[in-house]
């Protein structure tokens, strides 16, 4: 889909070229230039990332095309979106410039991969940026991920929760000991519901630390703590695992660890949970089920994550209906037979409106597994039990899938068959 184009954005676009083209033909006059005030490219770049600061975009992709120049993109509620008007050539060049100085790049390596970051503030706040760049066949690509520093953790009933499942959720939470794990593809939320949990936990009593990177959320009264990873051309840096060792004689009764990586961060926090903490962490893995095997892959003993484990929260994020244009209207024959509904069932969906840029959604809600752990399922572990086995023991033990949560909420009218689908079978 392709958002409507800015005025402003166009106008900046028009004033650098006539720049570059000013700078060339004084460099043929043999003239020495003196620039004064912020360059029309300085402007436009500023004026890109604010704007898409401003529509809460996750990325930024700039992508070069055939024949020259490139398309801008952004990622908003998950799904790209063609975004302002394609720049030429002339333009992309410096454009592209002006960002690789910003992230501290080299500026003459197009040829080679490249990363880097750098901040700038937007209504007040600031937005940390991590770019990334990559030869292609048409020129070099550039993403940026955009993270808005110091936001306050979100509520656990503002996520989509449905009542009786984050009631299950405050159940776990509430252990007194034990690790607890968020798990999910990139992108699908697991750090914020990870500080709704920790925001309910806290308490003026309590002693809580977070080992993120970098930081997302901050939490009023948390210790916490960015991880510093090693990169080209420096001799150390602070993992994961590194700040865990140190942070289990910090006295902390919660520990939050940003996302269990590797081997060692994972015995690490599997050990601390077995110690009286309360642990949480994120991990890569697509559903429950598979967090655990994930673990079990790590080489961890399955005694240790039987003992320790508390239970798994599995997520995906579909788009909610946009409050502005929600309509009803009656179910097609497919969607009848997907939800197990009479044909001709009221369904609602957003028709598509300047609020929701034309795409009928509007933000976005957590598709939901808990599994809270039973005998059944530890001693399952215990014995190495294979996946089928794991799911078997999860359904007994109430374990909602993706499928029956997403069902529960077409139904309610809080989204639709055909995001549902999208994010839990592709297309």
């Amino acid at each position: 889909m392709t958002m409507e184009r800015d005025g402003r954005f166009h106008a900046l676009v028009q004033a650098t070229l006539l720049d570059v083209g000013a700078k060339r033909s004084r460099m043929r006059g043999g003239e020495l230039e003196h620039a004064q005030g912020v360059a029309p490219v300085e402007q436009l770049v500023s004026y890109a990332l604010e704007q898409a600061a401003a529509l809460h975009a996750s990325d930024i992709h700039v992508e070069p095309v055939a024949g020259g120049g490139v398309r801008i993109r952004v990622r908003i509620d998950g799904l790209l979106q063609e975004w302002q008007e394609p720049l030429p050539q002339k333009v992309a060049a410096v454009f592209l410039s002006r960002l690789k100085v910003l992230a501290k790049m080299d500026v003459s390596k197009t040829r080679e991969p490249q990363d880097g970051s750098f901040h700038f503030s937007w209504d007040g706040r600031q937005v940390d940026v991590r770019a990334a760049t990559m030869p292609t066949i048409d020129g070099e690509a550039l993403v940026m991920r955009l993270l808005l520093h110091g936001e306050r953790a979100r509520r656990l009933d503002d996520l989509g929760f449905r009542p009786e499942t984050a009631e299950k959720l405050r159940s776990l939470f509430h252990q007194p000991s034990g690790i607890s794990m968020f798990c999910g593809p990139m992108n699908s939320g697991k750090t914020t519901t990870l500080y709704a949990a920790l925001a309910e936990l806290m308490k003026p009593e309590t002693s809580v630390v977070t080992i993120d990177d970098p930081v997302e959320y901050v939490l009023p009264g948390a210790m916490q703590v960015t991880v510093q990873e090693s990169k080209a051309g420096q001799e150390s840096g602070r993992t994961f695992s590194d700040v865990l060792k140190h942070m289990l004689r910090m006295d902390a009764e919660i520990l939050s660890v940003g996302e269990t990586r590797d081997e060692k961060t994972a015995a690490l926090a599997l050990r601390a949970a077995l110690t009286g903490h309360r642990v949480f962490t994120t991990l890569h893995a697509g559903d429950a089920c598979s967090a655990i095997l994930r673990m079990l892959e790590m080489k961890l003993p399955p005694y240790l994550l039987a003992a320790t484990l508390t239970g798994v929260v599995a997520q995906r994020l579909v788009r909610r209906i946009c409050p502005a244009c929600r309509e009803s209207y009656a179910a097609t024959a497919h969607e009848a037979e997907l939800l197990g509904m009479p044909a001709g069932t009221e369904l609602v969906r957003g028709r598509g409106c300047e609020a929701c840029h034309g795409t009928g959604y509007q933000d976005r809600m957590v598709l939901a597994e808990v599994l809270v752990l039973t005998e059944a399922l530890r001693e399952a572990i215990a014995t190495g039990a294979h996946l089928s086995e794991l799911r078997k023991l999860a359904k007994e033990a109430g374990c909602e899938t993706f499928a029956e949560d997403g069902r529960q909420k077409i139904l309610a009218g809080f989204t639709t068959c055909a995001e549902v689908e999208r994010v839990l079978y592709g297309g």
